[in-house]
């Protein structure tokens, strides 16, 4: 999904992306691999290299975990 809209994005635009999972690889994984392909992108300030996202848990008790990862194009 991202590498298909990512052509469209003009340089300095941003793609914020989300799910309602807490599975690794439908999140950081997804992203890794990304930003392996795609050398003019860049995290925000979700994250770095190491760690290009937010994982939020299912807290409190009962909620739903939601990931995301802000994506700039350079």
């Amino acid at each position: 999904m991202l590498a298909s809209i990512w052509p469209y994005l003009k340089s300095g635009g941003v793609i914020i992306y989300a799910t309602c999972s807490i599975l690794p690889e439908e999140n950081s994984e997804q992203i890794a691999a990304f930003l392996q392909h795609h050398y003019d992108a860049r995290v925000g300030k979700t994250g770095s290299l190491d760690q290009p996202s937010r994982q939020n848990l299912q807290y409190p008790k009962n909620a739903d975990g939601f990931f995301y990862a802000k994506l700039i194009r350079i």
